[in-house]
């Protein structure tokens, strides 16, 4: 290779090099802002141009250069349609006038420029004439259209896809026959890709999705229902049953509450009766959360109830009555200490009077014990768990008062009083707790009108302690007492319970 050659073919290669960096850099800087920038076939164009431009420089009138110009023409159209798609389709139509064009037809525009770009430099670059070589080519266009059956099958598919509006990418589909939930990230001219509940993406040809039944979530609107199955025992009233199902609705992430839920009963099986629930929803994304907190609800709703599921004909069920006799007696005297120090004014028979009538009741995390403004006559006191008392701020937002664990004790001024109940208190875990209802208590104030006395000082104390907390008083001064306090609230005990003040 002379000296002379290799010197301009180190001048071009440099010069190519600094038209590229140039030409790239120069579009780089204003794209950084776009979210998918025509990065690719900014490439090809600086390549292109850089290599045509050093040869034009260094090698001029060589016979070889109108090839690199046709690849330069090429890459050119290619860019500019890009370009193009990414303004006016990417920036101007989505952003500013909120229209989203299917990425079929942006794709579909695309092969049309490369196709026809294509033709038209084969035809005037190298004379060409495209009519005779489909003329000529016909057994091989006939062996390629049955090579290319399944693709262009796909095409016409995701075109039928589009017109017909069957679904849009964000909607949610109902898959296959075993019903799997997946949403629509991309429709393209070959498949449309999903991604499930766990965040697998699923790639789907169009042809096949058109041959089977399509179940969009999102059509007409957003709202629809679906049922959960569920069997009880036999022995379970149906109407128990479903006032348990309805019951594990409440308060679930993404239920609707109009439509309200509703319970069927769909059959009877051999073993056990066959149940329904649905429930309306507008977030289908939501269905798996719904499912299993539907499901978790119910086995302490059930628990609450004593509902047994049903055990099929092959089970045989085993119980030790002595683990369930000693484990009786540790909740008994674990709940007669949690009242003895939630009631210190009780004395110890009054206490395992309270216990014997009282009912041990377990909660699963989230459910509500009570709720604010609603009515009740009874008190709770924890054996076992957490719980959160949550108020309302200034808005709509929830307030978290206070955080009570073993021990305390919430509701006393319900059971005393019927006053309905001012927050609400929600289990933060698995949370066992006794109630004490007024048919409880009431016996024992009937034997002994001094008792509503002591629950009246232990309700005033309680109230000065938690206003000297709140005050932030720590002085070692006795607290004053409040006898009007004591004694209205100790006659509003006695009216509350069916006595007479005097």
């Amino acid at each position: 290779m002379p000296p002379e050659f290799q010197l301009l073919l180190a001048k071009s290669v440099g010069m190519a090099i600094a038209i590229y960096a140039t030409v790239w850099l120069a579009f780089f800087i204003p794209f950084r802002r776009i979210t998918s920038p025509p990065r690719h076939t900014v490439h090809l164009f600086a390549v292109s141009f850089g290599i045509w431009a050093a040869a034009k420089i260094y090698f001029p009138g060589e016979t070889w250069i109108n090839h690199l110009g046709a690849v330069l023409i090429f890459t050119t159209a290619l860019f500019l349609w890009v370009l193009l798609d990414c303004f006016i389709c990417g920036a101007w139509l989505v952003r500013r006038q909120k229209i989203q064009i299917p990425t079929i037809i942006r794709q579909l525009g695309g092969m049309i420029v490369v196709l026809t770009v294509g033709s038209c430099i084969l035809k005037w670059g190298y004379g060409l004439e495209l009519t005779g070589l489909i003329a000529t080519s016909g057994i091989a266009a006939v062996i390629l259209g049955f090579a290319m059956q399944d693709l262009l099958s796909n095409m016409i598919a995701g075109f039928s896809i589009h017109v017909t509006s069957a679904y849009r990418v964000g909607d949610w589909l109902l898959l296959g026959d075993n019903g799997d939930r997946a949403e629509v990230t991309e429709i393209n001219w070959r498949s449309t890709r999903l991604i499930d509940n766990d965040q697998v993406s699923v790639e789907i040809p169009n042809g096949e999705i058109i041959k089977n039944r399509i179940v969009n979530l999102n059509y007409p609107t957003t709202e629809h229902a679906f049922r959960l199955k569920f069997e009880f025992d036999y022995d379970v009233p149906p109407t128990l049953a479903k006032q348990a199902m309805l019951a594990a609705t409440t308060n679930v992430q993404g239920i609707l509450q109009s439509p309200p839920p509703v319970a069927f009963l769909n059959k009877y099986d051999s073993n056990s009766i066959a149940y329904e629930l649905r429930v309306w929803t507008r977030q289908a994304k939501l269905y798996n959360t719904i499912c299993t907190e539907i499901q978790t609800k119910l086995w302490y709703e059930m628990k609450r109830r004593n509902i047994q599921m049903p055990l099929s004909s092959t089970t045989m069920e085993i119980r030790k009555s002595n683990g369930s006799a000693n484990s009786a007696l540790a909740v008994t005297m674990q709940a007669e200490n949690a009242v003895s120090i939630a009631l210190d004014c009780l004395t110890p028979e009054e206490t395992k009077g309270l216990v014997g009538t009282g009912k041990t009741i377990l909660f699963g995390p989230g459910e509500a014990i009570v709720t604010c403004g609603e009515s009740g006559s009874s008190m709770f006191v924890i054996l076992d768990g957490e719980v959160e008392v949550i108020g309302k701020s200034s808005g709509t937002e929830e307030l978290i008062l206070a955080t009570l664990g073993t021990g305390n004790c919430f509701g006393e001024m319900s059971l005393l009083t019927g006053e309905p109940r001012t927050a609400t208190v929600r289990s933060k875990l698995d949370t066992l707790v006794i109630e004490i209802r007024k048919n409880d208590l009431s016996p024992l104030i009937d034997a002994n009108l001094e008792l509503a006395t002591r629950l009246g000082d232990l309700i005033e104390r309680r109230q000065r302690e938690l206003t000297a907390a709140q005050d932030g008083s720590h002085t070692n001064k006795p607290a004053s007492s409040n006898a009007p306090l004591r004694r209205s609230l100790a006659e509003r005990i006695l009216v509350f319970f069916g006595q007479s003040s005097t």
